[in-house]
């Protein structure tokens, strides 16, 4: 008996494999069958997908007809591994903390469907809950980078102040990415914020263009979530701009 030796979990396993084969199709079902029981990783792959593939109103109502069944398949899959014997119990709730976090992960692939429906309060409260409980990295800059284009300046000492800069640079690297090579709504919104973001570190001036106090009012004025506010850095004065962070993505 192995921790991962799960049937739903093999199903999702394969069906990413075949994600870029000529049998995709045949992977997407795969990983479907695992979201519909429950599985938590598949779950957030399809509601990704669907959001990727302009599929709102799918995302949304996967989200919502498949979330209730992942808290049952990882308490079911908690009692299986506590019966495996010679692993330890670091490792059994490193397995299970996996599978929360992916519910986190649905929960922020979920709010970029329900901002692209309208619903801007109910995408910051999901964002805000997986922030909260994971630190989820996407839910923790998403409802930033969505603010930016009404304030800029500010944000952009938001962003240094939040994230690393291989962090911010793998954040934007992907919404690259999505803008790119996706279409729908998801790439508009990825397109017109890295759009502001690349025109703003044009004209960036001084280390970070806004000062300690600009970005706290920014963030109590857009209501950024609370876990921004608590572990945003205070510190602005040392280090690279945010313009040598990502002055090559641009």
């Amino acid at each position: 008996m192995k921790l991962l030796d799960n049937p739903d979990i093999q199903k999702n396993d394969d069906g990413h494999l075949l994600l870029d084969t000529p049998y995709r199709a045949d992977g997407m079902r795969l990983i479907r069958q695992a979201a519909e029981n429950g599985q938590p990783n598949a779950l957030s792959s399809i509601i990704w997908f669907d959001v990727i593939e302009d599929q709102i109103d799918r995302a949304i109502q996967d989200f919502e007809t498949y979330l209730p069944l992942t808290q049952s398949w990882i308490a079911k899959e908690k009692a299986r591994i506590d019966k495996i014997w010679l692993v330890t119990a670091a490792e059994k709730n490193s397995v299970i903390w996996q599978y929360e976090y992916q519910i986190s992960n649905s929960k922020s692939n979920v709010a970029l469907a329900f901002l692209a429906n309208g619903d801007e309060s109910k995408a910051m409260e999901l964002w805000n809950e997986a922030a909260l409980k994971h630190g989820h990295i996407e839910s923790r800059f998403y409802p930033i980078f969505h603010l930016f284009k009404s304030n800029p300046g500010s944000a952009i000492g938001v962003l240094r102040n939040s994230f690393s800069k291989e962090e911010l640079q793998s954040l934007v690297h992907d919404l690259a990415e999505v803008s790119n090579q996706g279409s729908g709504w998801f790439a508009k919104w990825a397109k017109e914020g890295l759009d502001i973001l690349r025109e703003t570190i044009k004209n960036l001036k001084g280390p970070l263009g806004a000062s300690t106090a600009s970005v706290a009012t920014f963030m109590v004025a857009k209501a950024v979530n609370k876990h921004l506010r608590d572990e945003m850095q205070e510190s602005m004065e040392d280090g690279e701009s945010i313009a040598d962070w990502l002055g090559d993505l641009f």
